[in-house]
């Protein structure tokens, strides 16, 4: 029974902060952060896995209604099939069928870069959520297989006709860790993902 009551309460302990009621509670010794009572910048990194693993995020956050500020990132993966070796840059998908005879379309592959811009906005000293939405550009690259020697192999070429702009939405939240750094999670629609990233707060709060 003592230990179920000392559980109880460290679990009451950890999910009540200091009285919020939202995230966790301050690590370490640091104090509770105060009322937002001056501008905070905002600078790390993000990525909307599993499709844009490479990205940076930035937001600037004011001290008025509570607090209310602007969100901004850019997010792309890391590699797609354009640094592969069987890639050819001389040619384009509508020219695959006349440059080279015989090749088998096999499937396609979506390389993404987007923007988006957003409002960040506390809802308690540890938990801050953002919304908006931007351009996802989709660049993509169509796969063959091709007959040389009697021997099969691979082709990449990009197919620039087919390219796509769609519109992404994103919600999330930011986590503090610290008084200088937050955890980032959320939900993205296009492409479709998890949005996944820490960043620098400055100054403290």
């Amino acid at each position: 029974m003592r230990h179920g009551a000392m559980l109880g309460a460290a679990l009451v302990a950890l999910f009540s902060g200091t009285g919020t009621g939202f995230g966790p509670p301050p690590l370490g010794a640091q104090g509770p952060p105060g009322e937002l009572s001056r501008t905070q910048f905002g600078i790390g990194y993000v990525a909307n896995a599993p499709n844009m693993l490479g990205g940076g995020n930035a937001y600037v956050l004011f001290p008025v209604l509570g607090g209310i500020g602007v969100y901004i990132d850019a997010k792309f993966d890391l590699n797609n099939p354009s640094d592969d070796i069987a890639f050819r840059s001389d040619i384009t998908d509508d020219e695959v069928g006349s440059k080279v005879p015989g090749a088998e379309y096999l499937k396609r592959e979506f390389s993404w870069k987007s923007f988006n811009v957003g409002v960040v906005r506390p809802l308690t000293p540890y938990m801050m959520v953002y919304g908006g939405a931007g351009p996802a550009r989709a660049t993509i690259f169509r796969l063959y297989q091709t007959i040389e020697d009697d021997i099969g192999r691979a082709l990449w070429v990009e197919a620039p006709d087919l390219e796509e702009t769609r519109v992404n939405l994103m919600l999330g939240v930011f986590l503090r860790l610290t008084s200088l750094i937050s955890s980032q999670f959320g939900f993205e629609t296009q492409p479709r993902g998890i949005t996944a990233g820490a960043s620098l707060r400055l100054p403290r709060w």
